[in-house]
């Protein structure tokens, strides 16, 4: 299963948090301390969905929120506390909506405000089987029996009352998102450390927890991300991030496996298992004036 995004865009600065005497005006990641910073970004973008049967997502109209403190910040859907800040790391305590329901959602908040590069990781899908997709052979699901309801546990006995085999639709051959149970809201925290290093590369690190007893599992990611030099005069600015993400069983199973509560078919049940899904994400951001940015970004996972 693959995942894409893509977005170009031009996004206004409704109120610019940029201070010539605290901040380099090419950093679209300088905020001033104590201001918030409201933006929107207006384009044409798609993120896919990797749920059968979900409708991609569209990438319009993305308002941008934020507030940095000395020690507080918010960030969109991400409140996060920084306890230790030093030149070359930091480390804070965060707390975010999990992003797998999103997918199961048009208007999930999600799907709305997203971070200021457009490829951060809060907005990353995994790449796991989605309902309606086990690990069965695909060629199956056209063996005899396969597609038929349960009453094929019979061994196909025609003595049974026929008028109530013609009531019985055929199991479909493949289960849809309009098909299954609700997936809930979940709310992770965690920690997030950065270390950074020459040239406006860091390393990103994230663990986080389920604390709403949702899912009940966690995940994590790392990421390496570096600016592709270019003239200190030149208002473009190229960000080019690889890294991975993992997602536990628990989480996996929660949000893309197949249970009883999804259907009555035991041919579609599938029990999730914990996954790695490499990423590779480019954000290019060309700064027209103080108040506005062009901006394009794409991810595969």
């Amino acid at each position: 299963m693959k995942q894409f995004s893509i977005l170009l865009s031009i996004c206004f600065y409704l109120f610019s948090t940029y201070s010539v005497a605290n901040c380099n005006e090419n950093d679209e990641q300088c905020a001033e301390i104590g201001r918030w910073e409201f933006s929107v970004a207006v384009g044409g973008g798609i993120a896919t969905n990797p749920v059968r049967g979900g409708d991609n997502i569209p990438l319009v109209i993305l308002p941008y929120i934020n507030y940095y403190g000395d020690k507080f910040f918010f960030d969109n859907t991400t409140l996060g506390f920084t306890f230790t800040e030093q030149e070359k790391f930091d480390v804070s305590l965060i707390a975010q909506l999990n992003t797998e329901q999103a997918y199961f959602e048009r208007f999930h908040p999600s799907n709305i405000l997203v971070k200021n590069t457009f490829t951060a990781e809060s907005n990353a899908p995994p790449v796991t089987p989605s309902p309606g997709n086990p690990t069965t052979d695909p060629n199956n699901s056209d063996e005899p029996g396969i597609g038929t309801d349960n009453g094929s546990e019979n061994g196909g006995d025609s003595g049974g009352d026929s008028d109530d085999k013609e009531d019985k639709e055929p199991t479909p051959k493949s289960i849809t998102i309009d098909k299954i149970a609700k997936r809930d809201w979940a709310i992770d925290s965690g920690i997030l450390a950065h270390w950074y290093f020459k040239n406006d590369a860091k390393i990103t690190f994230s663990w986080l927890h389920d604390v709403t007893n949702t899912y009940q599992g966690h995940h994590g990611s790392i990421d390496y991300s570096f600016v592709v030099p270019t003239n200190t005069q030149n208002p473009s600015r190229l960000r080019v991030k690889v890294g991975a993400e993992y997602k536990d069983k628990s989480l996996v199973d929660y949000y893309y496996g197949i249970s009883q509560q999804d259907t009555q078919s035991e041919h579609f049940l599938y029990e999730g298992k914990a996954t790695v899904n490499p990423f590779l994400a480019v954000a290019f951001n060309y700064k027209l004036n103080s108040d506005w940015q062009l901006k394009f970004s794409a991810r595969h996972t």
